[in-house]
């Protein structure tokens, strides 16, 4: 049983988050989006309409009048409450703008509105009459401030499980609240404010609506302008209403996006950007929540489906790097050597190509010392790995790689390349007699390639003197000079 701690994959790096007491001014203009002043609209519209319909039956059938009433403001309640959920719910995620919103999923359950109504309107009736029962009346009031108090965890609770037995958890709550910390009470002084707020916005405009004309005796032509009026008025309140209502669900959207680490949040949106950034797609979105996803895997322990999870991204994306350097350090930790093996080669030689030596270098050398007989599956990308090493100042690790090359693959395009590097392994272990043969042979036997070339201005570095003449080319024998070159344990 493996009980090494899970690995740490890497991740993007942490960004600064605005703190939500300054953020209030553009959470002002958030109402103003196109979709949530579209969302609003339409449900004052609908309140709005029914009160026209209701306001005309009320002299033959107030019954209906009522019913009619009640229909309008349920229905554009509904509609509204669950908009702003959508945006609570988007905006702990990490999606700050409707207009980045994902597109083609799913919005809330429309029964969750529904929740919170009966948690706002039948927790606080079961305080008051078991309280009045069975507590002191401080107590009872004591205990509605603490409703109050822990009514935005509750919705914070409500967004995040969907649960009405969560959300009237008094311990699911205070939890909540306790892991935002001392902003926590800062956040229920803006709200509390927002909805002073609201209702000062309403009042002001109740006062400044012009009063409906009187209704003469006769009542001829006087009832649809009063009834009008009235609409009208209803109209404007209930837009007013809902601007606040969406502007409070943005608040606490944010707050849950600022303190998502404490929350356990998954912030798979792109939260604060520039506001000419382009729109994120359903695939992009699609692609972070499998992120965020296979993170919860790799904590809880159940590495086989984590893997099996990037896989599948990996026959999506076959070339893309950062999965592959995440599936490896899965491979590690879950300890299966077939497949580490197996995996190791496709990685290594992706790394090679995409000039990433370095990183090709080091896979090589940490897997070599789990399998011994690892080598690249190209033969060409040897002369590659065996320049990273010269270059990281490794040269027994160089000569192991190109040692017995032209043995191995007789006739191999890339032997002139191996033979170079040859020469650059004896230069640095201070044999510039044999390297400057070898650079000779390479640079008479294969004349028309990149290694002739190269290997000449290795030569010209040698000082020939003037009766010497230079020295001939002579083939290297079996392994070449290759052979010279120190062996791995370094003699």
């Amino acid at each position: 049983m493996n009980d090494t701690p899970p690995p740490t994959l890497p991740a993007a790096e942490p960004v600064s988050v605005t703190p939500f007491w300054q953020r209030m001014p553009q959470l002002f203009l958030f109402p103003l989006q196109r979709p949530a002043l579209v969302t609003i609209l339409i449900a004052t519209a609908v309140f709005a309409v029914g009160s026209w319909v209701a306001l005309a039956s009320i002299p033959g059938a107030p019954l209906r009048a009522v019913l009619v009433l009640l229909l309008a403001w349920a229905g554009s309640s509904l509609y509204a409450a669950r908009f702003g959920f959508l945006v609570i719910e988007r905006s702990a995620a990490g999606y700050l703008d409707t207009r980045r919103y994902p597109r083609g999923e799913a919005g809330p359950d429309w029964r969750r509105p529904l929740k919170m109504l009966a948690i706002a309107a039948v927790v606080p009736v079961l305080i008051i009459v078991l309280g009045v029962i069975l507590l002191p009346h401080w107590l009872v009031l004591l205990a509605l401030l603490l409703f109050a108090l822990l009514l935005p965890a509750s919705v914070m609770v409500l967004t995040r499980t969907d649960s009405l037995a969560d959300a009237v958890s008094p311990r699911q709550c205070l939890q909540t609240a306790l892991g935002i910390g001392p902003p926590y009470l800062l956040l229920c002084l803006f709200l509390l404010m927002l909805w002073i707020s609201s209702r000062e916005a309403i009042a002001f405009l109740h006062g400044a609506a012009t009063p409906p004309p009187p209704v003469p005796a006769d009542g001829a032509g006087a009832a649809p302008v009063g009834r009008a009026t009235l609409a009208a008025s209803l109209f404007v309140f209930t837009l007013v209403g809902n601007y606040f209502m969406v502007l409070t669900c943005a608040l606490i959207g944010y707050v849950m996006y600022q303190y998502s680490a404490a929350l356990g949040l998954d912030v798979v949106g792109p939260g604060e950007v520039r506001r000419g950034a382009s729109a994120g797609s359903a695939a992009a979105h699609e692609r972070r929540v499998r992120e965020s996803l296979i993170g919860k895997l790799i904590a809880a322990g159940d590495f086989q489906d984590a893997i099996g999870l990037l896989n599948d991204d990996l026959r999506l994306r076959p070339n893309d790097l950062s999965l592959h350097v995440r599936l490896h350090t899965l491979l590690l930790h879950e300890g299966s050597r077939p497949r580490i093996h197996d995996h190791a080669e496709r990685y290594l030689d992706l790394l090679l190509a995409a000039g990433n030596l370095p990183g090709a270098l080091a896979l090589y050398e940490e897997t070599r010392a789990m399998f011994p007989e690892f080598a690249p599956r190209d033969a060409a990308r040897v002369p590659l790995l065996a320049r990273a090493a010269l270059e990281a100042q490794k040269p027994a690790l160089a000569a192991q790689l190109v040692r017995g090359f032209d043995r191995k693959f007789p006739g191999h395009p890339s032997i002139p390349d191996v033979y170079l590097v040859g020469g650059r392994i004896l230069l640095q272990t201070q044999q510039p007699d044999e390297a400057q043969r070898l650079f000779g042979y390479v640079a008479t036997t294969f004349a028309g390639s990149p290694a002739a070339a190269e290997a000449r201005r290795y030569m010209a570095r040698f000082t020939v003197g003037p009766e010497a003449g230079p020295r001939p080319a002579a083939a290297p024998a079996g392994d070449g000079a290759i052979r010279a070159a120190p062996p791995a344990g370094g003699a």
